[in-house]
């Protein structure tokens, strides 16, 4: 059986336990990541992100409050699908986790290279940016432990 596209999705996960119950953990910080983008007034952009506050009339912050709140909805989306993995399809969680790495490796590589920013825009580090590469690294590492079978 493909432990990463299995012809037939089920609920019978194979792989390393401790790759399942990382992945539980990551989707809640995940999901929790995903409501402050969604619900916070500032879409966690300054509070958390520490992305500077932009002048202008009229105001440019709600244009990136509504495109911060857009993507925390996408993510919403993704974690839901996620979900229904963990619960329903544990077969697929190989596959979710090429997903999420894929997610947070091309923010750095792909979409850090299209659209830098320089730190006049920060007045502080962000979070998500900074630990990047560490959640990738945990990712990478917790993905293989998935495709090795349990005793």
């Amino acid at each position: 059986m493909n432990p990463i596209l299995p012809k037939a999705a089920n609920n019978i996960y194979l792989g390393k336990k401790s790759a399942y119950y990382f992945f539980i953990f990551f989707m809640v910080i995940n999901t929790t990541r995903s409501f402050i983008h969604l619900l916070a007034e500032d879409a966690g952009l300054n509070s958390i992100a520490n992305i500077i506050l932009f002048e202008g009339s009229p105001d440019p912050n709600k244009v990136i409050y509504a495109l911060g709140s857009m993507w925390g909805l996408m993510q919403i989306l993704c974690c839901l699908i996620t979900w229904i993995v963990i619960f329903r399809y544990k077969s697929l969680i190989s596959f979710m986790y090429i997903i999420w790495l894929l997610e947070w490796t091309l923010r750095l590589f792909v979409v850090g290279a299209l659209h830098p920013l320089d730190p006049v825009y920060q007045d502080g580090v962000t979070p998500g940016v900074v630990m990047a590469p560490y959640v990738a690294l945990l990712l990478l590492i917790f993905f293989v432990l998935s495709l090795m079978k349990s005793k």
